[in-house]
């Protein structure tokens, strides 16, 4: 192989030595000799990493400031897809970003797809590497120079990618313009879940003052729920009176075939929940062909406080006559005969009078093992 050839496949050793001597931070002086000499500002290292890379990875401003006046890309990137700001976002070099931006660098590098979840091989965007790593001064300094507060990634948007307990990230973006009713792969806005936690009561309060959806539903593979539906499911009452308070619908369409909110609040077996829904409007003799009404619910196995719950829910006029019709398979008869089905051995007489007294027919077939009161 000529020489020439050979010496063109060979990485310019003025090249790794200016990468070394900017690691060892020597003085500019040094940096302008070795460039003086044949270095390159803009030719790569190894891997393609330039020697910008190297100053910005060794917080050395002067010199980053340096190959950028001799004519350094400031957006040039390695072989992974990282610029210099993806560096200094990564790290929370807040100087070094403020320096990258003015002498011209990109904010946002990945190109948008028609894609609601794009896979890429590309690395992330520098406001998501600056948030991933709670650099919040970075991440605000990005945004104010034109960050996407709404770049998608395969999980989601950048919203759906910060904790909802993460109140100083969550305001910061949707300051910014980040949409507070973002679906995440899974389906969930940030305010389902944020209702959903038993602590999140604040990061409800922040994305319901930005306008978040109170009525957003999941899709099929999340049983269509709302986020009244996921509130209920953390238990905490404060947050479900303020999502009442702000219109969150208790009852949905006839066609509605999952479990509603008020037979979620009775699965719980909290009284408190119950008689706040209750309060609320909620249908007390809303159907599902899988579970049944509220009653069919409150009279299954291990319910906690059931007889509390029993009784609120028959003086709010569920009625114990209901047969619930399913698509699919036999009917679920009137809730006696159910409960009467599968607690034939030892059912509980103080259930079984409330539900008489309160209409419920007695199955013909069913012989009482002890006094009935009505």
């Amino acid at each position: 192989m000529p020489t020439e050839c050979i010496s063109e496949c060979l990485p310019n050793p003025l090249q790794r030595e200016l990468a070394d001597s900017i690691i060892r931070m020597v003085p500019l002086d040094d940096i302008r000799i070795l460039l003086a000499c044949g270095a390159k500002v803009n030719e790569p290292v190894t891997q393609g990493l330039r020697p910008l890379h190297y100053a910005v990875w060794q917080r050395y401003p002067e010199a980053a400031m340096l190959l950028l006046v001799r004519g350094g890309d400031v957006n040039a990137r390695d072989e992974c897809g990282y610029s210099a700001l993806h560096l200094s976002a990564e790290h929370g070099y807040t100087e070094l970003v403020k320096l990258l931006l003015l002498q011209g660098a990109r904010v946002d590098y990945r190109e948008d797809t028609d894609d609601p979840f794009p896979r890429t091989t590309l690395c992330d965007e520098p406001l998501r590497l600056a948030i991933r790593n709670g650099h919040h001064e970075v991440a605000r300094v990005l945004l104010e120079n034109g960050a996407d507060p709404n770049k998608r990634y395969f999980f989601g948007s950048e919203i759906n990618l910060v904790s909802p307990l993460d109140l100083d990230f969550m305001r910061l973006l949707l300051t910014y313009g980040a949409n507070p009713d973002a679906m995440d792969r899974a389906g969930l806005t940030p305010l389902m879940k944020a209702a959903r936690l038993p602590q999140g009561m604040e990061s409800v309060l922040l994305l319901l003052s930005f306008g978040a959806n109170v009525n957003a539903q999941t899709d099929e593979r999340h049983d269509y729920r709302s986020v009244l539906h996921y509130a209920v499911l953390s238990g905490n009452l404060a947050t479900v009176n303020l999502l009442l308070r702000q219109g969150a619908r208790v009852n949905f369409p006839p066609d509605y075939q999952k479990a509603t909110p008020l037979q979620l609040a009775v699965l719980k077996g909290d009284p408190e929940l119950v008689r706040m829904l209750i309060h609320a409007g909620a249908d007390v003799n809303a159907s599902s062909p899988i579970i049944g009404t509220a009653l069919h619910v409150v009279c299954a196995d291990n319910i906690p406080n059931r007889l509390d719950l029993l009784q609120q829910l028959l003086e709010a006029g569920a009625d114990p006559n209901v047969l619930v019709e399913s698509d699919e398979g036999p009917p679920l008869r009137p809730v006696l005969a159910e409960y009467l089905a599968s607690n034939e051995a030892q059912p509980c007489p103080v259930v079984v009078s409330m539900l008489l007294r309160y209409g419920a027919k007695v199955p013909g077939s069913y012989i009482p093992h002890f006094p009935i009161k009505t």
